[in-house]
């Protein structure tokens, strides 16, 4: 069952809804069209954009006016519809960014001549927008609600070389106040943070009524005898910090308690070849960076018990998918990314089903699978599971 936009999802449910004229698509028939766009480009790797037209009149008459001045424009295969009180989106179906600059260009042309007052705003599908060369600078951050696009934040408009493809406006258009006030930039943003499925108010008051009392209760019984161990055991800080991804792409510094040894980041690059896992995630049974409590810590989850502090905090939920590491997701199918919708959990239905006995495409098809069909009864499945799962041992190495 194909994965549904709820109230409140996105910036298009921020808009007053109003009856559509014809033969404009209303709003939901434009979001299937949209969810079939994206399912569509997953699979072929092509890119569609999604360009959103803001007209300052709120006349029926001139939102007529503005649909047809579209058509005039638009392929037929593009989809036009309502998404706002004054606002039309146009979806491009095989149009990257630079084409729907083109394409808005000259519809904003024709708005101009029908003094509608219309701003546009472009969003692609989907984009690099995890930059490997750029990872520094991301995680030195400090507004960890950032969104990190990768490349440039606005498109450049080509240089008018006077052939009919790339002449972007005529010497008339060129006077046009609306257009030349546009002329400049244009900003260009991936859609795929905006699908971001957003926490329920009742799962995340559950979240602070679980971890805020597991945290007092464990910072004053178990927690201080397994840092004491750790550091007891090897030379190194207690807590392992690293970058991991969280929903929408966004990063944030991850803790939990240090199960190998201090220099384990630099030791992987030589086990590369003997990663057991598929796919970009780096998995091996008996790890020889581990150490001896780690082994232990990690085979009872106990090492990722400070991730409660990531609850309380927000940066994540108690059932999600686990947040992966920016080199991880850079590597990733654009389908792989919907397990990003969501907020990174502790536990999730791969949890419970095996961890690392999973292979990594069934991996992200079960956090995909829970995203889809997420219910209190399911997270209390897998509360209630995550236990046996976790004292099992199995899939822990």
């Amino acid at each position: 069952m194909p994965r549904q936009f709820s109230p409140n999802r996105s910036h298009w449910d921020r808009l007053e809804d109003t009856p559509p004229p014809s033969p404009l698509l209303s709003k939901p028939e434009l979001i299937r069209v949209f969810e079939a766009e994206r399912v569509r480009t997953e699979r072929t790797g092509s890119v569609f954009s999604l360009v959103v037209f803001t007209m300052g009149s709120k006349g029926e008459t001139d939102l007529s006016r503005a649909v047809r001045a579209i058509e005039k424009t638009a392929r037929l295969y593009d989809a036009i519809g309502s998404i706002g009180e004054q606002s039309l989106g146009v979806i491009l179906p095989e149009c990257n960014p630079e084409d729907a600059l083109v394409f808005s260009d000259r519809v904003i042309e024709r708005f101009g001549h029908l003094d509608l007052g219309a701003s546009v705003k472009i969003y692609s599908y989907p984009l690099d927008w995890l930059d490997d060369d750029d990872d520094e600078g991301q995680q030195a951050s400090s507004d960890l609600r950032t969104i990190l696009p990768k490349g440039k934040p606005h498109l450049k408009r080509p240089a008018n070389t006077g052939g009919e493809d790339s002449t972007l406006r005529s010497v008339r258009a060129e006077a046009n106040s609306q257009l030349r006030d546009l002329m400049h930039e244009t900003p260009c943003e991936d859609l795929e943070p905006h699908l971001a499925v957003p926490l329920p108010t009742w799962r995340r008051a559950a979240d602070l009524m679980v971890s805020i009392p597991l945290l007092i209760i464990l910072s004053i019984t178990l927690l201080p005898l397994v840092a004491l161990l750790i550091k007891l055991d090897s030379k190194g800080d207690v807590l392992f910090k690293q970058t991991r991804v969280g929903q929408g792409g966004r990063h944030f510094t991850f803790f939990k308690f240090r199960s190998m040894h201090k220099d384990a980041e630099e030791q992987r690059a030589a086990l590369s070849s003997l990663n057991e896992q598929s796919g970009p995630v780096f998995k091996m049974k008996n790890d020889p960076r581990i150490t001896r409590v780690g082994r232990w810590i990690r085979k009872l989850s106990i090492d990722e018990l400070p991730q409660l502090w990531h609850v309380a905090c927000g940066d994540m939920t108690l059932i999600g998918p686990r947040p992966p590491l920016p080199a991880e997701v850079a590597k990733y199918e654009p389908w792989q990314r919907r397990r990003l919708d969501f907020v990174g959990g502790l536990t999730c239905l791969w949890q419970i089903e095996g961890r690392s006995n999973i292979g990594f495409e069934e991996w992200v098809r079960l956090d995909i699978k829970y995203i889809r069909n997420r219910s209190w009864m399911l997270d209390l499945l897998i509360l209630l599971r995550t236990p046996k799962a976790v004292l099992s041992g199995n899939g822990a190495d």
